[in-house]
């Protein structure tokens, strides 16, 4: 393997872990830097990734190798090991890799199960050890234990999930954080950067996408190469056809940021990942229902807004939602998104949509059921080129209720500064979504040759931040009065400009 196992978990994976049906991938083989991490024997670990290199499936079998070798004659004892993850489906994730871990594990003796559900397992050995997992909240109690932090970069409450960690060490035990990069801020970034205090101890280790066999098609040499050429150059030189696919489907910045373990700069971004991690609720507090279809089978957008009805029934709450469409056809997709008005003066997202490559009249249909079965109070629809029919057959039908609005370069600078403004009152709680988040952090505040202020996305012709704009719009929406108003301008919000 050319590689030293100096730690009693990697030999034990090595050797008694069958890794293909662990994996489900017949030809897996052991990464450098999973081999890496489970030789490292320091107190504090913490790792700058790519995304999709299973560093969680690698801390799962790490935690499953930790509750179960017993030798105490070599100073190795079965320990504890708590997950932190950013939502409740990720915190079940982590159990289920351990469970299958445990299952593929070929050797005799191994303790039973005495408890076995979607977020703990614990194991009949003297010790009792456990493996539980929860989201994005601090640790607390159980000393001794292995924590571990995963993608905590997007890890809402990040500062207090630290604090409450180290505790928990104090008479033992690890601390190892893993994650892809969310801009240059917050814990992670500070830690592994030391930007704006020294953390003494930590062993620092970056894998980008080059560095795993998955992605390179020649490791030895990636990692000899790759770390002086430009993107475009290692992508070309070392990608496989998947990574290049990847590439040639993401802006730059988002590459670099998502496979290249680089911390993209927050100099031009109009609404940062803090303000937008101020705001992301985890899943088993807040309810969004996501959807998307594709041409023409609009059952699963259906379904989600049937099921939002459902909920707004069950639980009586924000009886009025106002919307945001921002049309599109081939090029990009339409965005459908609804926010409620709660007792709070906020917004949350309730609702969003993607409609990709779908004919007009399932689009104005999807739009006609919501309409329909929801209380939305005023629902602005984007009318510029491809819209402008759909908007007008909606607003002809619901009048008072549905209006087009016209994407100029006044209006958005207005609809942008309104969501800065409410997004910094913490008044827009949003889902813990990549695809949400990404799209709102893409806008640019750009200043034109004639010195005008205008926002859009940046070396970014793939989705031009159509969630963005329909948030935007539903957020503008939320701060119109619709009572005889119909020929006021598509927005009523603050037009003071926030730096």
């Amino acid at each position: 393997m050319g590689f030293l196992l100096k730690t009693l978990r990697a030999l034990f994976l090595i050797q008694c872990l069958n890794l293909a049906r662990a994996t489900g991938v017949d030809d897996a083989k052991w990464e450098h830097f999973q081999l890496a991490h489970l030789n490292d024997e320091s107190t504090f670990r913490i790792e700058d990734k790519s995304r999709q290199i299973a560093w969680s499936w690698l801390v799962a079998a790490e935690a499953v190798a930790n509750a179960i070798i017993d030798k105490p004659e070599l100073g190795v004892i079965p320990r504890d090991s708590i997950f932190v993850s950013i939502n409740l489906e990720e915190a079940k994730e982590k159990i289920r890799y351990a469970r299958r871990i445990y299952e593929c594990l070929e050797v005799s003796n191994l303790p039973r199960l005495t408890t076995d559900n979607q977020l703990e397992l614990e194991f009949d050995n003297e010790q009792r050890t456990r493996i539980t997992s929860h989201p994005s909240k601090p640790p607390r109690g159980r000393p001794r234990s292995n924590i571990i932090l995963d993608e905590f970069a997007h890890a809402q409450h990040d500062r207090q999930i630290y604090t409450g960690a180290l505790p928990v060490i104090a008479k033992g035990g690890s601390v190892r954080i893993g994650s892809s990069p969310m801009g240059a801020s917050g814990v992670f970034w500070d830690i592994y950067t030391e930007s704006s205090q020294k953390y003494p101890g930590y062993t620092r280790k970056a894998t980008p996408w080059w560095e795993v066999f998955a992605f390179s098609r020649n490791v030895v040499e990636a990692r000899r190469l790759a770390p002086t050429m430009e993107t475009a150059a290692r992508v070309e030189m070392f990608g496989n056809d998947r990574i290049k696919a990847f590439f040639a489907n993401m802006p730059l910045e988002d590459f670099q940021q998502e496979f290249e373990a680089m911390f993209v700069d927050e100099v031009t971004a109009w609404i940062t990942w803090e303000e937008i991690k101020a705001n992301e609720e985890p899943s088993d507090k807040y309810r969004c229902a996501i959807a998307s279809m594709r041409g023409d089978e609009p059952e699963p957008v259906f379904d989600a807004i049937e099921q939002l009805a459902e909920w707004i029934r069950e639980n009586k709450v924000e009886t009025v939602f106002t919307g945001g469409f921002d049309v599109g056809r081939t090029r990009n997709a339409s965005e459908f998104f609804l926010v409620g008005h709660s007792n709070l003066q906020s917004y949350p997202l309730r609702l969003a949509l993607t409609l990709d490559n779908v004919p007009f009249t399932t689009q104005e249909e999807v739009v006609r059921r919501a309409l329909k079965l929801l209380p939305i109070a005023g629902l602005f629809i984007d009318r510029n080129g491809l819209g402008m029919q759909l908007a007008e057959n909606l607003s002809g039908e619901f009048p008072g209720k549905v209006r087009g609005v016209d994407f100029t370069m006044q209006h958005k600078k207005l609809w942008a500064t309104d969501a800065k403004m409410l997004i910094q009152k913490r008044k827009t709680p949003l889902p813990i979504d990549r695809e949400i988040a990404k799209q709102i952090h893409s806008i640019k505040r750009l200043v034109t040759t004639s010195k005008n202020m205008v926002f859009d996305t940046a070396r970014n012709e793939k989705h031009h931040a159509d969630k963005f704009w329909a948030w935007a719009l539903a957020l503008a929406a939320a701060l119109t009065d619709w009572v005889d108003e119909p020929d006021l301008p598509p927005t009523t919000g603050s037009s003071i400009f926030i730096s």
